[in-house]
């Protein structure tokens, strides 16, 4: 199976839901993009790695203290250190509006689940663990990347959670953009009837 080799770009406010967040990966060439909703807590882990943790001078040292006990960072270290894991994060398919991954082991292809943005989060703190797509999902899912100071970002149906959905819907209906909300209704109905 062929994959496509993935990198964060960064994670971006929705809006409509400020409890949420889109995380923004690109293939290599910065052409088309991925978008996966992530909460908060991700966002922020995000913003520290890259350097936009805003706050004052205090704050911004105590996130550089953060990350030399971070998780991602602990168990990246033990990996490459106590184990001759070979690993991988791969985007593998998508259910229920939710994009599905797994942390593989290169060498054997044992795999095991886990949440996109903790597997993309892994990978941005490990450059040794790096992030895929299976090209089937990213020719399916992926839109043509605007670069990160675009206005508005593109996302199919599929990856949005039944609330949103409903939210996008009935700003459609009051927009009176009867299309999109016939779309996104048909969305919806397919994911009852899963």
């Amino acid at each position: 199976m062929t994959r496509i080799r993935l990198k964060v770009q960064g994670v971006t406010d929705i809006s409509a839901n400020l409890d949420s967040s889109l995380l923004i990966l690109t293939d290599e060439a910065e052409k088309r993009q991925l978008t996966v909703i992530c909460d908060a807590a991700m966002r922020f882990q995000f913003a520290i790695r890259r350097g936009r943790h805003v706050g004052s001078k205090e704050a911004r040292q105590h996130a550089v203290e953060f990350l030399q006990y971070a998780l991602p960072e602990a168990v990246a270290s033990l990996i490459k250190y106590l184990t001759n894991l070979e690993l991988c994060v791969v985007i593998v398919n998508i259910f229920d509006g939710q994009y599905r991954a797994v942390l593989e082991d290169q060498r054997t292809g044992t795999a095991i689940p886990i949440r996109v943005s903790d597997g993309a989060l892994l990978s941005y703190a490990d450059q040794h663990i790096p992030l895929y797509c299976e090209e089937s999902i990213w020719q399916m899912q992926s839109m043509p990347y605007a670069g990160e100071n675009a206005p508005g970002i593109s996302m199919p149906l599929n990856t949005l959670t039944i609330p949103m959905l409903q939210k996008a819907l009935d700003d459609c209906i009051e927009q009176e953009n009867y299309e999109m909300a016939q779309k996104i209704k048909e969305e919806m109905e397919r994911r009852i009837k899963d």
